[in-house]
């Protein structure tokens, strides 16, 4: 997202802490009965029938059975009749950035909070496409030993880009000299050649990253710096040698074409400038490749909304009242270069859409990716949206919820991942919720639990 990473300068500077918006209760318990739920089958991106109950030992889903089934010594919760989900999974994400608008930037990120909002909207699992290096490893690393609550995390670290590419243009242009400097080395690796591009992949891979960040988006008015196909092609391969994958930032179709031949594993955003071409679809298909499509965050950014009222239910749970009133007060007069970028994003509105249809009538992955915390989109609740505009591109409720649940976690670990799905021998990741969003995606709000590794967290929201 192009306006909003500059919210990456204050990332190592933010908190961890345990978030206001969930708890783990002291005397946790990962053994208990979820009764009374209709289940979300998410490889059929359907309801089970009947009502069940979901029995989690030590948590992992140990059964999937009928109304009353035994589980002595199991906590008790009654779903009374909602629907329960597996733990929603975000692969577009920046854990360290923040919602505020993009003039706040000396507005410090709190990334506990933000690891909290992504919990109390029923994401347990994300993944960070770009952040500060090796902060972002640190909180990865916490979150997994249990000292940080948050969703399961991976994390990609700094973005390799051409030399003045993006994101790096966008940092030099907005940032302040005092933390320009430390900054870009930290959130970018700009890369002239193969040869830099293989080093810098090796020095990185010390720090064990889950996936490999690319940009390659010459920008609204297509005057910014891009890689060239064989540094691409190096940096994938690097990647490769080590087992690691790589995921591409484009802005436009050719750039696609461009990374998707040069090896990357999957792409970052569908063309945010325009309809994809052709060509692009077929060269994607071809290299069985998924698209994160990511409508959202251009929507936010070419058409902001001024009023609360814009804005899901969830979205205001998890905004602080100063953030929201930050997002609706005028703004200040745009740049030449950000007016560009907020013309082009309208611009295209209806073009991405289209796309989304051309990929999937091409039988290629579409995944669900909120690209939260950018400016104006909200942790977890970012992916909220961004499945309602899934369907407004053409997804049936169901067909939304399974990308967010079982296709992300494929994409992520693989056909034996042990989340994305309310199966025996799953992690127990879970969220319970009033109604039915295969029929209305919006009853995903009515979160009533969540539960993570088998334990029921305590929420409570922080805006209205």
């Amino acid at each position: 997202m192009r306006l909003a990473v500059i919210a990456l300068a204050a990332c190592a500077l933010g908190c961890t802490h345990e978030p206001a918006l969930v708890t783990r209760p002291s005397a946790a318990s990962t053994t208990l009965v979820v009764r009374n739920v209709r289940v979300f089958d998410a490889p059929h991106a359907q309801l089970l029938d009947g009502l069940h109950d979901v029995v989690v030992r030590e948590g992992v889903i140990a059964a999937v059975g009928p109304v009353g089934t035994a589980a002595p010594g199991a906590v008790e919760v009654d779903g009374r009749g909602g629907t329960l989900l597996p733990g929603l999974v975000d692969v577009h994400t920046h854990t360290g950035s923040t919602p505020r608008p993009p003039w706040q930037v000396g507005k410090l990120p709190d990334i506990g909070e933000n690891l909290g909002a992504f919990l109390y909207a029923g994401v347990t699992t994300v993944l960070d496409l770009g952040n500060l290096s090796p902060a972002v490893f640190r909180t990865r690393d916490a979150v997994a030993s249990g000292t940080q609550l948050g969703p399961h995390l991976r994390a990609a670290g700094p973005i390799f880009t051409a030399p003045g590419g993006h994101p790096a243009e966008v940092l030099r242009a907005a940032l302040p000299w005092y933390l320009r400097w430390y900054v870009l080395p930290r959130a970018t690796r700009e890369v002239a050649t193969p040869d830099e591009a293989r080093q810098a992949v090796q020095t990185l891979l010390a720090q064990h990253p889950d996936i490999i960040k690319i940009a390659v988006d010459a920008g609204a008015e297509r005057n910014v710096p891009r890689l060239r196909p064989e540094t691409i092609a190096a940096i994938a391969a690097a990647g490769h040698a080590a087992n690691v994958r790589s995921i591409a930032h484009i802005g436009d179709s050719q750039e696609a074409i461009d990374v998707v031949r040069a090896g990357v594993d999957a792409l970052a955003h569908e063309p945010w400038r325009e309809e994809i071409s052709d060509a692009a679809v077929a060269a994607i298909a071809a290299a069985h490749v998924p698209v994160v499509v990511t409508l959202a965050i251009w929507d936010v950014s070419g058409m902001p909304r001024t009023r609360a009222e814009d804005f899901l239910p969830i979205e205001r749970e998890v905004a602080r009242p100063d953030v929201m009133a930050a997002l609706l007060a005028p703004a200040p007069a745009p740049d030449g270069f950000t007016a560009a970028f907020l013309r082009v994003a309208a611009e295209a509105h209806e073009a991405r859409r289209r796309s989304v249809a051309k990929l999937r009538a091409a039988g290629i992955t579409v995944l669900a990716g909120s690209d939260g915390c950018n400016a104006g989109q909200f942790p977890g609740a970012g992916l909220h949206l961004e499945l309602a505009k899934l369907v407004d591109a053409g997804l049936t409720p169901g067909e939304a919820l399974r990308v967010a649940t079982w296709e992300n976690a494929r994409f992520l670990a693989g056909d034996r991942a042990d989340f994305g799905e309310v199966a025996a021998g799953k992690r127990a990741d879970l969220v319970v919720v009033a109604g039915d969003p295969t029929a209305r995606i919006a009853d995903l709000a009515g979160i009533t639990h969540v539960v993570l590794g088998g334990t029921v967290l305590e929420r409570r929201r922080v805006g209205g």
